[in-house]
Order: C-alpha cells, then sequence, then structure tokens
C-alpha cells in the first residue's frame, strides 16, 4: 500500500473514493437544504423548509420585501431589509408559497464585487509561494517513485 507500485492505480482509487464522497455528501446536504428552485413548484412538503441562499444578486424591490433571480424565474423573499438593487445578499428563508420566502435573516454582503476575486489572487498567490518555497524538498523522478524525499 505504501510502495510506489502501481501508484497510478492507487491514485485514481484515490479520486474515485473522493468523487464518491463529495456525490454522496452534496446528495446528503441536498435533502436537507433543498434548492431554492423546488419553491418554483410548492408543495405542502416545503412549508417551513429552511433554504440557504448565499450571494444572490437583488433584481428588485418590492413593497414586502425584494427579488432575486434563480434559474427557473424570479423568488420573491419577504423581509422587512430592502437592499438596494444590484447588491449581493445571503439569506436564510422559510418557503411559504410558490415562488415566496420568507426571510430569517438576510446579510448584505458588502463589496462583493472585489473581495472574492482578491481572495482567489491572494489564494493563489499563497500556493504558488509554498510551492516555491518548498520546491527543493522533493525531487522527480518517475523511475524512482513520485515525490520521494532527498532524506
Amino acid at each position: 500500500m505504501f510502495s510506489d507500485r502501481g501508484w497510478i492505480l492507487k491514485a485514481a482509487a484515490a479520486l474515485g473514493l473522493l468523487a464518491w464522497l463529495c456525490a454522496d455528501a452534496r446528495r446528503r446536504i441536498a435533502v436537507e437544504h433543498p434548492e431554492i428552485e423546488r419553491v418554483a413548484l410548492f408543495t405542502e412538503a416545503l412549508r417551513g423548509r429552511e433554504f440557504h441562499l448565499w450571494a444572490r444578486r437583488v433584481h428588485a424591490l418590492e413593497p414586502t420585501g425584494f427579488q432575486v433571480n434563480s434559474s427557473v424565474g424570479p423568488m420573491h423573499i419577504l423581509s422587512s431589509l430592502r437592499p438596494a438593487v444590484g447588491d449581493r445578499v445571503s439569506v436564510v428563508a422559510r418557503a411559504t408559497g410558490p415562488r415566496t420566502l420568507e426571510a430569517i435573516s438576510v446579510q448584505v454582503n458588502e463589496g462583493f464585487a472585489w473581495k472574492r476575486p482578491l481572495n482567489y489572487v491572494v489564494s493563489i498567490l499563497t500556493l504558488i509561494g509554498f510551492l516555491w518555497i518548498v520546491r527543493g524538498r522533493f525531487r522527480w523522478r518517475i523511475h524512482e517513485g513520485v515525490l520521494r524525499s532527498k532524506y
């Protein structure tokens, strides 16, 4: 198991198990917290279920709240907080009817347009810096094994 024999098969098996784990986690989370698109075809089974919307752009304001877009059309969020059109909001809401959710909590994500790309840039630069620092620690000689330590 810990030798370099069949390392490609071992790497493929590890990636396959990781993919299965991710798919299983996504399935289990979808049962507990369904996608917002399910509210378009509202049933009583959805009433009171919590929906988590992350960084959705406010599409329009309404007298009772605001609208966000989804892949099946606009969804109405009932809320006393009225963010500006174009703001990004994160919402925890309860389904109350077809295409209608009642907000439990609303957070306006200030600076989302520049903070998220900056986060990716800093993460990538950190990874490149780390790999540059440890580049001498490992050597790559396929015939001797993969990432075998010099020491």
